[in-house]
């Protein structure tokens, strides 16, 4: 199977209304975390886990959180030459209000120095470095904030830090309409 048909019948298991109702109650480090793990487990079943493997669920997952929360977000786009991964709520107000929007990169490699480059051309944008997050599968220090698939798993915080973080903007575009 594909990682996104493991991913979507892990979350098909689950149950979408599940999802929906453990976020709304607070837990949603424990879905994530949830859902995380049987994906690694069913790919490690059918598959050996490739280096990338686990960035990649994790992105395909907070596609589907985003989407399912209907937390406002332009993905896998360009803006000022710059490549971004995911931006909360859009670039356009990224060019009008940098403080009120989040950019969350998902680099497929663990060499430092290509990270850091990444998280450069961001600040080309994003002057807010607070404002700039990046997911990898272990902990490194960078002038951003970093979520970890590994060890302590701070990427399972990540939907709730969003709801925090869009929930004290005053934007009806930053409001979450589903949770």
């Amino acid at each position: 199977m594909e990682l996104g048909e493991i991913l979507y019948s892990v979350i098909s298991e689950y149950g979408e209304q599940r999802i929906l109702s453990d976020i709304i109650q607070g837990e949603s480090s424990e879905v994530i975390k949830s859902i995380f793990a049987q994906c690694l487990s069913k790919i490690e079943k059918e598959d050996e886990i490739k280096p990338d493997t686990p960035i990649s669920v994790s992105e395909g997952l907070m596609h589907f959180l985003l989407t399912a929360t209907m937390i406002p977000s332009k993905r896998k786009t360009v803006f000022q030459s710059v490549d971004i991964d995911i931006a909360v709520p859009d670039t356009v107000t990224l060019g009008a209000a940098p403080q009120d929007v989040i950019l969350i990169s998902f680099p497929k490699t663990d060499d430092a120095n290509s990270i850091k480059s990444q998280i450069e051309n961001m600040k080309k944008i994003q002057p807010n470095p607070g404002n700039i997050w990046i997911v990898l599968e272990k902990e490194m220090q960078f002038d951003a904030k970093t979520y970890t698939l590994k060890d302590s798993m701070t990427f399972s915080n990540i939907i709730n830090d969003l709801i925090g973080f869009t929930s004290n903007k005053k934007q009806s575009k930053l409001k979450i309409f589903k949770i």
